[in-house]
């Protein structure tokens, strides 16, 4: 397919994997989405994540997804993984990541193969299938509670930060 049959977006995606090792994609970002370092309020933000595009190809991992984070948040967020998986970060199940949030360590989750839609990945999933490789593999970043420390599994954990971040990982006692 040449590039004249693709449409400015994917000609978008296809560039900033080219220049930048990854495009990223924001869902549900508000115009008024005010970019604070910090995670936001389920109240008012809804359901919004960013999710990597490229990252097979670039660095030979799977696609990351993130949710609750202002646009600027997750972009560094994104990026800063890719950067530590070119400096050798292997994405796992359950791989602890320090130096995303001030403070605090993240958690890589596996992304459960019925979350691997494109709901939550269309241009993942374009560019798989434009690249010609199966999408087959995801993480989502999980983050704790910016005060506790505690992730959505943790007894304890703030009913904001499990209602920010859609579980698209197992949440069975035994994952």
């Amino acid at each position: 397919m040449s590039t004249a049959d693709l449409t400015r977006y994917e000609r978008q995606i296809l560039a900033n994997v080219e220049e930048f090792g990854c495009h990223i994609t924001v869902v549900g970002a508000s115009p008024d989405d005010d970019d604070e370092d910090q995670p936001g309020n389920a109240d008012t933000l809804g359901e919004r994540f960013a999710y990597s595009v490229g990252l097979p190809r670039t660095v030979g991992q799977p696609e990351i997804i993130v949710f609750g984070f202002s646009t600027e948040l997750s972009a560094a967020v994104i990026n800063t993984v890719m950067a530590m998986c070119r400096e050798g970060l292997e994405l796992e199940d359950w791989a602890e990541i320090d130096g995303l949030l001030k403070g605090h360590r993240c958690i890589a989750r596996d992304v459960r193969p019925q979350c691997l839609v494109p709901a939550y990945f269309n241009a993942a999933i374009w560019f798989a299938e434009h690249e010609g490789y199966d999408f087959s593999r995801a993480m989502q970043i999980v983050w704790p509670g910016v005060d506790d420390g505690l992730f959505p599994w943790d007894k304890g954990c703030l009913p904001d930060v499990r209602a920010l971040q859609t579980p698209l990982y197992r949440t069975s006692l035994n994952s």
